[in-house]
């Protein structure tokens, strides 16, 4: 869940005072990027910009030093470490929706690799090291299949090549089989590693996914983590997704 997202939630929030939304915003920033301070001037700016009032900025100030959530750093302030369970509480309380704390730069697959994408692309890849982080193994290894499913049409799409990968339907195919076209004929110009990781990848989703009887571990998923970091930043590259 993204700032924007977040802050949207607390529109809805009227039991959170100022600083209690301050601090929500500080966390929000802290998952990605950790132990970053923000001043006083840019939460009530943040604040006002998101129509969450407009604080006074001392009032603000003496709140957040006042606060066992965080702490005071250069020109600005920072969530203490632990305080993120309790921020996940407020919102998960007052609008009855869990807020998982995961620091997605550390999750499955580095922010680094999807951030500044598309929208449901960075979704699918939080959900993905969500899953990851609380040890939903298949959750992460159906994730993974949905994300690589979505890079290989987005870059179908972008070549101009929409039906390569199309049934005799006009429909997309299956990931099985849009694996098969990337690495044949009508294939995408990957590397070796990228081509034997989408291969596992596969049959590891597919398990997940359809086999009854089969239950991923960590295990399963950290020997495919390399090969997923490369063909997804591979797959991105083809598809020129990444924005400034």
């Amino acid at each position: 869940m993204d700032l924007a997202e977040v802050c949207e939630k607390l529109t809805r929030a009227d039991q959170l005072d100022a600083t209690k939304k301050a601090i929500t915003v500080l966390w929000c920033v802290d998952k990605g990027s950790p132990g970053k301070p923000m001043t006083v001037y840019a939460l009530a700016r943040t604040l006002s910009t998101h129509r969450l009032g407009n604080p006074n900025r001392e009032v603000l100030a003496k709140g957040l030093a006042a606060s066992p959530l965080t702490l005071k750093k250069g020109a600005g302030f920072v969530l203490k470490a632990g305080a993120g369970e309790t921020v996940s509480s407020w919102l998960t309380e007052l609008l009855g929706t869990a807020v998982p704390n995961v620091d997605q730069a550390a999750g499955y697959l580095p922010e680094a690799v999807w951030n500044k994408t598309r929208g449901y692309i960075e979704k699918v890849c939080t959900q993905l090291n969500g899953c990851y982080h609380y040890g939903f193994h298949d959750g992460a290894a159906v994730m993974v299949r949905r994300l690589i499913e979505t890079l290989i049409i987005e870059a179908y799409e972008h070549l101009g090549r929409p039906e390569d990968i199309r049934d005799s339907n006009g429909h997309y195919l299956m990931l099985g089989d849009l694996v098969g076209v990337a690495l044949g004929q009508k294939g995408l110009s990957l590397g070796r590693e990228a081509k034997t990781a989408l291969q596992d990848i596969q049959k590891l989703g597919d398990r997940s996914a359809q086999n009854r009887k089969f239950n991923a571990v960590k295990a399963d998923l950290d020997l495919s983590r390399p090969g997923t970091r490369v063909s997804s930043e591979e797959l991105i590259n083809i598809a020129t997704l990444r924005h400034q």
